[in-house]
C-alpha cells in the first residue's frame, strides 16, 4: 500500500469513532485491552480500495498475534498486527514493546470490531457489522469522514436497541 492510500487524519478519526462507540457501550480497561488496527488493500471492480479493521482485544484472550511494535493512541496501547506498511507505523507514537499474547486458547465473547472499506478517494464504500452500520455512519460523519456515492444504507426494521443512545 502506498503512503497516499490513507490519510492520517481519516485513519485517526475512524479509530476515534470506534473508541467513542465502544466507550458508550461499556467501560474500556486500557490496562487489560489493546487496540488492534489492520489495514490491507483489495480490488473491487478493478478499483483499488483498502480495508480498515479496528478492535479492542483483551490481553487475557490474545494468542499468536504477530506485531512488531506497540504504540499509544488517545491513552490506549495500540498494535498493528501483520502490518507491512511503514507509512502506517509513522502515523502513531511508538512506546516500549510488550508481549500481549498471554492466552492458551482464543475465546472472547464480547469481541467487537469495525470493518470499513474506503476507495482511493478516501470515501467509505462499506461498513460492517451491518446491524450497527447506521450507528457507525452517524459517528463517522461526525468525525468528518466522507461516504462514496456508491455507499448503500442498509435499514433494519428493528435496529439495535442501543443505537440511538450511541450516536448522541
Amino acid at each position: 500500500m502506498n503512503k497516499s492510500s490513507i490519510r492520517k487524519q481519516d485513519l485517526h478519526n475512524v479509530i476515534k469513532g470506534y473508541i467513542e462507540f465502544i466507550s458508550k457501550k461499556r467501560k474500556v480497561d486500557n490496562n487489560k485491552e489493546i487496540l488492534a488496527i489492520v489495514i490491507h488493500t483489495q480490488k473491487e471492480n478493478n478499483e483499488q480500495q483498502y480495508a480498515v479493521d479496528v478492535a479492542f482485544f483483551k490481553i487475557e484472550f490474545m494468542k499468536d498475534i504477530q506485531y512488531k511494535n506497540v504504540y499509544i493512541f488517545e491513552g490506549y496501547k495500540l498494535i498493528l498486527p501483520d502490518n507491512e506498511c511503514k507509512a502506517i507505523e509513522k502515523m502513531f507514537t511508538k512506546i516500549k514493546y510488550e508481549n500481549f499474547n498471554q492466552k492458551k486458547t482464543i475465546i472472547n465473547d464480547d469481541f467487537e470490531n469495525w470493518h470499513i472499506i474506503l476507495n482511493k478517494r478516501n470515501e467509505i464504500t462499506f461498513l460492517s457489522p451491518v446491524p450497527i452500520s447506521g450507528c457507525m455512519k452517524s459517528i463517522l460523519i461526525n468525525k468528518k469522514l466522507k461516504f462514496s456515492d456508491s455507499y448503500k444504507n442498509i435499514i433494519f426494521s428493528n435496529p439495535s436497541s442501543d443505537c440511538s443512545a450511541l450516536t448522541h
